[in-house]
């Protein structure tokens, strides 16, 4: 039953997505009534297209020896899938081309050495709308953190009877490039009082930190608090200047925290990759905390 119902849900998911897809002109008015008939089945990545672009960056963990993510190919009609239905998929040099060509942030493709990915075809399954999960594996370690990257992955051919979409054909996978990217050893101080005076209550290496790109001139990482820094500065040819941090509004409401001053800048020095900041808090209870996280190379 269970599964039916999941079934039904995808099929008006996807419903509404063949509509939006296709475009009003396909479809036909008769007698005051919408005839959805002679609609096309479209083959699609729901996760893919330029207005998902920010979704598809990748965040892996630089730490790590290798990170996975998915993404599905969905089969977009008015009904099921009749059949075992096989899609062509590629990666597509064409479309990062394309993409570069529209100004703004330029990419290059990822190097071989970064990812794995060899699936040429995926399966959408008979009375199914949509494919298992598609796996692209990243080796972080291997990853330049100060190069843009992109892997464009798109539906190649369609099954017979089936078109493929204009607007969802190909999912941007990027790697945003960063200069002060990275990981740093990180120390964190908390003081059991507002002045940060006597002697901390804690003073902990939670080493390594990691300096997560968000955009070519910001990045975020967590304090040993929980709540994440969000820092942001200039790059004029190379020269960095004009830092400044604030917190992500929702890592504090997670948190459970009252702040009461800062977060602020002790130290951000690019050039020996140093960065010290400094806030204080009253947590669930009312008692006042003074915390220090230490960032360097």
């Amino acid at each position: 039953m269970k599964r039916n119902i999941i079934n039904r849900i995808f099929k008006l998911g996807l419903f509404s997505l063949v509509v939006a897809v296709i475009g009003s002109s396909c479809v036909k008015s008769r007698e005051g009534r919408t005839d959805f008939d002679n609609l096309q089945p479209t083959v699609l990545i729901p996760e893919g297209g330029t207005s998902n672009f920010k979704a598809s960056a990748l965040l892996p963990d630089p730490t790590a020896d290798f990170d996975t993510v998915y993404f599905h190919v969905n089969y977009a009609a008015t009904d099921v899938a009749p059949t075992d239905l096989v899609v062509t998929i590629g990666v597509d040099q064409d479309a990062l081309t394309a993409y570069n060509a529209l100004g703004g942030n330029q990419y290059e493709i990822f190097p071989d050495s970064i990812f794995s990915f060899t699936s040429t075809s995926v399966t959408i399954p008979k009375g199914a709308n949509y494919s298992a999960g598609v796996p692209l594996v990243i080796f972080p370690t291997k990853i330049n953190l100060l190069n843009n990257y992109m892997l464009p992955i798109s539906v190649k051919v369609a099954p017979a009877g089936s078109t493929i979409s204009t607007n969802f054909k190909t999912i941007y996978y990027h790697l945003i490039g960063n200069p002060i990217a990275g990981l740093y050893n990180w120390e964190w101080i908390r003081y059991n009082n507002a002045g940060g005076t006597g002697t901390p209550a804690f003073d902990l290496d939670l080493s390594p930190g990691v300096f997560a790109p968000i955009d070519g001139t910001t990045v975020s990482t967590e304090s040993g608090t929980g709540v994440v820094y969000v820092i942001t500065f200039t790059n004029t040819a190379g020269v960095l200047s004009d830092f400044n941090v604030t917190f992500d509004a929702q890592s504090v409401t997670d948190a459970g925290i009252t702040i009461t001053g800062g977060p602020t800048i002790i130290t951000a020095d690019p050039t020996t990759g140093a960065y010290e900041f400094n806030f204080t808090y009253l947590n669930s209870a009312g008692s006042a905390r003074n915390i220090t996280d230490k960032f360097g190379k």
